[in-house]
């Protein structure tokens, strides 16, 4: 089981650490050589109303203050006509049933999901346990495919998250 971390203060995170989400836009955005500490990586977008973003980075970040979910479709777009198939949203489980509208009426097919839910259980959850948790809360059956990964421990200074999907993070 792959385990990666998140933060906005990247120093914070352990070099032992192999695999992190690094922020490409925004204010956060990490320098080269913290980067660099890690062996792979994937990168995150921050902006609204930026679909070119997706040319550095494969997840939207959806939040409040960062993009919305109006935002990812666009962005999902830009990556598949980069011929990236790896267009991902990063939102909570509240914001699912809105992203899933902008989604359909965009018609967009292709996408994955990484869902933030702070289990507070000391191992991560499995995909169908945060399937069955999405389904509990929106009444949204998600098929399994979308899932790619759940952040499920909020750290001091990191975040932590399990990978489902496919380890497509970048090598150094």
């Amino acid at each position: 089981m792959i385990q990666f971390r998140d933060s906005v203060s990247p120093g914070s995170i352990p070099t032992a650490t192999t695999h992190v989400a690094a922020y490409a836009t925004g204010r956060y955005v990490w320098p080269t050589e913290q980067l660099d500490r890690f062996e792979r990586h994937i990168k995150i977008g921050v902006l609204s109303r930026s679909p070119s973003q997706a040319r550095i980075a494969r997840v939207l970040d959806i939040e409040r203050f960062d993009a919305s979910v109006d935002d990812f479709p666009p962005f999902a777009e830009e990556r598949l006509d980069l011929k990236h198939p790896d267009p991902t949203a990063y939102c909570s489980i509240d914001t699912i049933p809105a992203l899933l509208l902008a989604i359909e009426a965009a018609r967009l097919y292709t996408w994955r999901l990484w869902v933030a839910w702070w289990w507070e259980r000391p191992l991560p959850p499995t995909a169908a346990e945060v399937l069955a948790e999405i389904r509990a809360l929106t009444g949204i059956e998600l098929p399994p495919r979308v899932l790619w990964a759940c952040q499920w421990q909020n750290g001091v200074s990191y975040d932590t998250s399990v990978l489902y999907g496919a380890d497509d993070f970048t090598r150094r």
